[in-house]
């Protein structure tokens, strides 16, 4: 059984390279934290949420989509920490950066 065009599209992935500053990735970093999702899964979270709004839909993986499900779910439930961004020591704790 031969892949379709359709199929291999579905599992193409696109990386890109992008800058932040150190205060803004600390602080989208601390956000995520909070949602119970990792960095990446949050700024697809944010992009999704923008493109949705715009009518247009992308397609996310069943696994992602789970994932964001859940974290979201946890999140509603109360299951989060939170940190002071200001707290440097606190915040790397709870990223797990020596």
């Amino acid at each position: 059984m031969g892949n379709s065009a359709a199929d291999d599209n579905i599992n193409k992935r696109v990386q890109k390279l992008v800058t932040f500053s150190p205060q803004l990735y600390r602080l989208a970093e601390l956000k995520a934290h909070h949602l119970g999702l990792s960095f990446t899964e949050y700024l697809r979270h944010l992009l999704a949420n923008a493109v949705e709004e715009s009518g247009v839909i992308p397609m996310v993986d069943e696994e992602t989509e789970y994932r964001i499900g859940e974290s979201l779910a946890a999140y509603s439930r109360g299951e989060y920490v939170e940190v002071d961004p200001v707290d440097k020591r606190a915040l790397n704790k709870i990223l797990g950066i020596e």
